[in-house]
Protein backbone atom coordinates (compact mmCIF):
# COMPACT_ATOMS: atom_id res chain seq x y z
CA UNK A 1 0.00 0.00 0.00
CA UNK A 2 3.23 2.20 0.64
CA UNK A 3 3.99 1.67 -2.98
CA UNK A 4 0.37 3.03 -4.56
CA UNK A 5 0.83 5.55 -1.91
CA UNK A 6 3.99 7.01 -3.16
CA UNK A 7 3.13 6.64 -7.13
CA UNK A 8 -0.21 8.39 -6.13
CA UNK A 9 1.82 11.20 -4.74
CA UNK A 10 4.20 11.21 -7.20
CA UNK A 11 1.24 11.67 -9.89
CA UNK A 12 -0.83 14.38 -7.90
CA UNK A 13 2.83 16.88 -7.35
CA UNK A 14 3.92 16.28 -11.00
CA UNK A 15 0.35 17.07 -12.43
CA UNK A 16 0.42 20.25 -9.98
CA UNK A 17 -2.06 19.18 -7.57
CA UNK A 18 -3.33 15.46 -9.61
CA UNK A 19 -5.91 17.41 -12.07
CA UNK A 20 -4.57 17.39 -15.43
CA UNK A 21 -4.69 20.78 -17.26
CA UNK A 22 -6.01 20.56 -20.81
CA UNK A 23 -3.29 20.06 -23.22
CA UNK A 24 -2.28 23.03 -25.31
CA UNK A 25 -2.30 21.86 -29.40
CA UNK A 26 1.18 21.29 -30.78
CA UNK A 27 2.48 24.38 -32.53
CA UNK A 28 2.06 23.63 -36.02
CA UNK A 29 5.28 23.36 -38.00
CA UNK A 30 4.22 26.11 -40.67
CA UNK A 31 4.49 28.97 -37.85
CA UNK A 32 8.12 28.28 -37.59
CA UNK A 33 9.73 30.70 -39.83
CA UNK A 34 12.55 32.88 -40.41
CA UNK A 35 13.74 34.83 -37.31
CA UNK A 36 12.60 38.39 -37.91
CA UNK A 37 15.59 40.67 -39.38
CA UNK A 38 15.34 43.07 -36.33
CA UNK A 39 16.49 40.34 -34.11
CA UNK A 40 20.05 40.02 -32.55
CA UNK A 41 22.30 37.69 -34.74
CA UNK A 42 23.18 35.20 -31.85
CA UNK A 43 20.91 31.57 -32.16
CA UNK A 44 17.72 31.39 -32.22
CA UNK A 45 16.27 29.80 -28.63
CA UNK A 46 13.44 27.22 -28.55
CA UNK A 47 11.60 26.84 -25.45
CA UNK A 48 10.19 23.54 -24.18
CA UNK A 49 7.57 24.45 -21.46
CA UNK A 50 7.15 21.20 -18.58
CA UNK A 51 4.27 19.09 -17.67
CA UNK A 52 1.02 20.95 -17.83
CA UNK A 53 1.89 24.13 -18.90
CA UNK A 54 1.86 26.22 -21.59
CA UNK A 55 5.46 28.01 -22.20
CA UNK A 56 4.12 30.95 -20.87
CA UNK A 57 3.91 29.49 -17.49
CA UNK A 58 6.45 27.33 -17.82
CA UNK A 59 9.09 29.92 -19.09
CA UNK A 60 7.46 33.16 -19.44
CA UNK A 61 9.62 35.55 -17.76
CA UNK A 62 12.72 33.59 -19.69
CA UNK A 63 11.05 34.17 -22.67
CA UNK A 64 10.18 38.11 -22.46
CA UNK A 65 13.88 38.19 -20.81
CA UNK A 66 15.10 37.04 -24.35
CA UNK A 67 13.00 38.85 -26.41
CA UNK A 68 13.85 42.30 -24.38
CA UNK A 69 17.56 41.61 -25.28
CA UNK A 70 16.77 41.37 -29.01
CA UNK A 71 16.91 37.27 -29.20
CA UNK A 72 14.89 35.31 -31.75
CA UNK A 73 12.52 33.08 -29.67
CA UNK A 74 10.30 30.03 -31.00
CA UNK A 75 8.15 28.94 -27.74
CA UNK A 76 6.29 25.34 -29.11
CA UNK A 77 3.79 23.76 -27.52
CA UNK A 78 2.58 20.02 -27.44
CA UNK A 79 0.91 17.48 -25.51
CA UNK A 80 2.45 16.62 -21.90
CA UNK A 81 0.78 13.47 -21.38
CA UNK A 82 1.90 11.44 -23.97
CA UNK A 83 5.33 9.27 -23.93
CA UNK A 84 8.18 11.13 -24.06
CA UNK A 85 9.81 9.48 -26.68
CA UNK A 86 6.88 10.74 -28.83
CA UNK A 87 7.77 14.31 -27.70
CA UNK A 88 11.03 14.10 -28.40
CA UNK A 89 9.97 13.13 -31.65
CA UNK A 90 8.09 15.92 -32.12
CA UNK A 91 10.94 18.79 -30.85
CA UNK A 92 13.89 16.68 -33.04
CA UNK A 93 12.16 17.49 -36.13
CA UNK A 94 10.94 21.04 -34.51
CA UNK A 95 14.78 21.92 -34.46
CA UNK A 96 15.54 20.75 -37.85
CA UNK A 97 11.94 22.76 -38.93
CA UNK A 98 14.04 25.97 -37.05
CA UNK A 99 17.32 25.35 -38.66
CA UNK A 100 16.09 24.87 -42.48
CA UNK A 101 14.30 28.34 -41.69
CA UNK A 102 17.85 30.15 -40.43
CA UNK A 103 20.12 28.40 -42.76
CA UNK A 104 23.91 28.24 -40.62
CA UNK A 105 22.32 29.10 -37.42
CA UNK A 106 23.01 26.47 -34.27
CA UNK A 107 20.27 26.30 -31.87
CA UNK A 108 20.06 27.14 -28.31
CA UNK A 109 17.55 25.26 -26.17
CA UNK A 110 15.76 25.66 -23.25
CA UNK A 111 13.76 23.38 -21.19
CA UNK A 112 11.69 23.70 -17.71
CA UNK A 113 10.87 20.10 -15.59
CA UNK A 114 10.12 17.94 -18.09
CA UNK A 115 10.97 19.64 -21.11
CA UNK A 116 14.75 19.93 -19.71
CA UNK A 117 14.28 15.87 -20.30
CA UNK A 118 13.39 16.51 -23.57
CA UNK A 119 15.82 19.25 -24.80
CA UNK A 120 18.25 16.56 -23.61
CA UNK A 121 16.83 13.73 -25.49
CA UNK A 122 16.93 15.63 -28.35
CA UNK A 123 20.27 16.87 -28.23
CA UNK A 124 21.13 13.26 -28.28
CA UNK A 125 19.10 12.44 -31.34
CA UNK A 126 22.05 14.31 -33.22
CA UNK A 127 25.15 13.03 -31.71
CA UNK A 128 26.37 11.43 -35.08
CA UNK A 129 26.18 14.99 -37.02
CA UNK A 130 29.27 16.23 -38.09
CA UNK A 131 28.02 19.58 -36.76
CA UNK A 132 25.56 19.30 -34.06
CA UNK A 133 22.28 21.89 -34.76
CA UNK A 134 22.31 22.76 -31.21
CA UNK A 135 25.25 24.94 -29.72
CA UNK A 136 23.36 24.69 -25.88
CA UNK A 137 20.77 23.03 -23.73
CA UNK A 138 19.62 24.62 -20.55
CA UNK A 139 17.67 22.43 -18.23
CA UNK A 140 15.47 23.65 -15.57
CA UNK A 141 14.96 21.39 -13.05
CA UNK A 142 14.73 18.59 -15.21
CA UNK A 143 14.37 14.84 -13.90
CA UNK A 144 17.32 13.53 -15.91
CA UNK A 145 18.09 10.78 -13.71
CA UNK A 146 13.78 10.36 -12.67
CA UNK A 147 11.60 11.04 -9.74
CA UNK A 148 13.05 8.79 -6.97
CA UNK A 149 11.19 10.55 -3.97
CA UNK A 150 8.24 12.70 -3.42
CA UNK A 151 7.03 14.91 -0.39
CA UNK A 152 9.68 12.57 1.80
CA UNK A 153 8.09 8.83 0.15
CA UNK A 154 10.37 6.92 -1.12
CA UNK A 155 10.03 5.70 -5.05
CA UNK A 156 11.43 1.85 -5.33
CA UNK A 157 13.97 2.56 -8.62
CA UNK A 158 11.36 0.31 -10.51
CA UNK A 159 8.31 1.63 -9.59
CA UNK A 160 7.32 2.95 -13.38
CA UNK A 161 7.77 -1.23 -14.46
CA UNK A 162 5.47 -2.44 -11.41
CA UNK A 163 2.66 -0.40 -12.12
CA UNK A 164 -0.29 -2.24 -13.23
CA UNK A 165 -1.25 -1.45 -16.57
CA UNK A 166 -4.72 -0.89 -16.17
CA UNK A 167 -4.00 1.62 -13.33
CA UNK A 168 -5.35 5.14 -15.18
CA UNK A 169 -2.78 7.13 -13.55
CA UNK A 170 0.08 8.16 -14.24
CA UNK A 171 -0.08 9.45 -17.62
CA UNK A 172 2.53 7.84 -19.94
CA UNK A 173 4.64 10.92 -19.55
CA UNK A 174 4.96 10.48 -15.95
CA UNK A 175 5.29 6.82 -16.09
CA UNK A 176 8.46 8.32 -18.05
CA UNK A 177 9.94 10.26 -15.93
CA UNK A 178 9.73 7.80 -13.02
CA UNK A 179 13.40 6.57 -11.98
CA UNK A 180 14.02 3.14 -12.96
CA UNK A 181 11.28 3.33 -15.71
CA UNK A 182 11.90 1.91 -19.05
CA UNK A 183 12.86 5.10 -20.96
CA UNK A 184 15.39 6.58 -18.41
CA UNK A 185 16.90 3.18 -18.23
CA UNK A 186 17.30 3.27 -22.21
CA UNK A 187 17.96 6.97 -22.48
CA UNK A 188 20.75 6.98 -20.06
CA UNK A 189 22.24 3.79 -20.91
CA UNK A 190 25.46 4.77 -22.70
CA UNK A 191 26.39 8.81 -23.12
CA UNK A 192 24.12 11.18 -21.46
CA UNK A 193 25.47 14.40 -23.46
CA UNK A 194 26.35 14.82 -26.36
CA UNK A 195 29.92 15.73 -26.86
CA UNK A 196 29.89 18.99 -29.28
CA UNK A 197 26.62 20.68 -27.05
CA UNK A 198 27.34 22.68 -24.08
CA UNK A 199 24.98 21.95 -21.12
CA UNK A 200 23.88 23.80 -17.77
CA UNK A 201 21.59 22.45 -15.75
CA UNK A 202 20.12 24.19 -13.18
CA UNK A 203 17.98 22.82 -9.31
CA UNK A 204 17.06 24.47 -6.49
CA UNK A 205 17.24 22.13 -3.21
CA UNK A 206 13.39 23.39 -1.93
CA UNK A 207 12.08 20.91 -4.88
CA UNK A 208 9.34 18.70 -4.44
CA UNK A 209 8.68 17.48 -7.14
CA UNK A 210 12.19 16.70 -8.90
CA UNK A 211 13.15 14.81 -5.78
CA UNK A 212 16.04 14.11 -5.04
CA UNK A 213 16.77 17.43 -6.59
CA UNK A 214 20.44 15.94 -7.78
CA UNK A 215 18.46 13.93 -9.93
CA UNK A 216 18.30 17.63 -12.20
CA UNK A 217 22.20 17.38 -12.36
CA UNK A 218 24.53 15.42 -14.52
CA UNK A 219 28.20 14.56 -14.25
CA UNK A 220 30.46 15.30 -17.48
CA UNK A 221 32.97 17.36 -19.06
CA UNK A 222 30.59 19.70 -21.04
CA UNK A 223 27.86 19.94 -18.31
CA UNK A 224 27.30 22.94 -15.66
CA UNK A 225 25.84 22.07 -12.71
CA UNK A 226 24.23 24.93 -11.12
CA UNK A 227 22.74 25.08 -7.70
CA UNK A 228 20.00 28.00 -7.08
CA UNK A 229 20.49 28.65 -3.83
CA UNK A 230 24.96 28.43 -4.23
CA UNK A 231 25.74 32.49 -3.48
CA UNK A 232 22.13 33.19 -2.16
CA UNK A 233 20.86 30.49 0.39
CA UNK A 234 17.66 32.99 0.76
CA UNK A 235 16.08 31.83 -2.67
CA UNK A 236 13.70 28.95 -1.38
CA UNK A 237 12.05 28.69 -4.83
CA UNK A 238 10.44 25.63 -5.53
CA UNK A 239 9.50 23.67 -8.72
CA UNK A 240 6.84 24.88 -9.75
CA UNK A 241 8.09 29.02 -8.44
CA UNK A 242 11.40 28.43 -10.00
CA UNK A 243 9.23 29.31 -13.94
CA UNK A 244 8.56 32.94 -12.30
CA UNK A 245 12.37 33.21 -10.12
CA UNK A 246 14.54 36.08 -10.82
CA UNK A 247 17.12 34.62 -10.16
CA UNK A 248 17.02 31.40 -12.60
CA UNK A 249 16.10 33.82 -14.91
CA UNK A 250 18.98 35.43 -14.61
CA UNK A 251 20.53 31.75 -14.76
CA UNK A 252 20.04 31.59 -18.13
CA UNK A 253 20.79 34.57 -19.75
CA UNK A 254 24.07 34.30 -18.38
CA UNK A 255 24.49 30.79 -19.31
CA UNK A 256 23.59 31.90 -22.98
CA UNK A 257 25.80 35.17 -22.82
CA UNK A 258 27.45 36.01 -20.05
CA UNK A 259 29.15 39.17 -21.29
CA UNK A 260 25.89 40.83 -21.91
CA UNK A 261 24.21 39.42 -18.52
CA UNK A 262 26.65 38.89 -16.14
CA UNK A 263 24.54 40.47 -12.78
CA UNK A 264 22.96 37.21 -11.22
CA UNK A 265 20.08 38.58 -8.58
CA UNK A 266 19.18 37.16 -5.39
CA UNK A 267 16.26 38.10 -3.91
CA UNK A 268 14.48 36.53 -0.88
CA UNK A 269 11.84 33.53 -2.80
CA UNK A 270 9.41 31.46 -0.45
CA UNK A 271 7.27 30.46 -2.73
CA UNK A 272 7.97 26.37 -2.27
CA UNK A 273 5.18 25.74 -4.82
Amino acid sequence: MRFIAGIATVVAVISTGGIAAAEPPATPFQTLTACPANTRTDPPVLLIPGTNATVDKSLGPVREALIADGRCVYGLEYDSTQPISTSVAYFTSAVERIQEANPGQRIEVIGKSQGALIARAVSLKFADRAVHPIRTVIAISGPQHGVGTVAGIEVPPMAARALPPELPFPTPAVRDMLAGSAYLSELNNGPMTAPEVRYVMTATSYDRTVTPYTSAFIDAPNVTNILVQDGCPEDRTGHIAGSTDPRTTDLVLRALDPVRHPTIRCAANNDGR
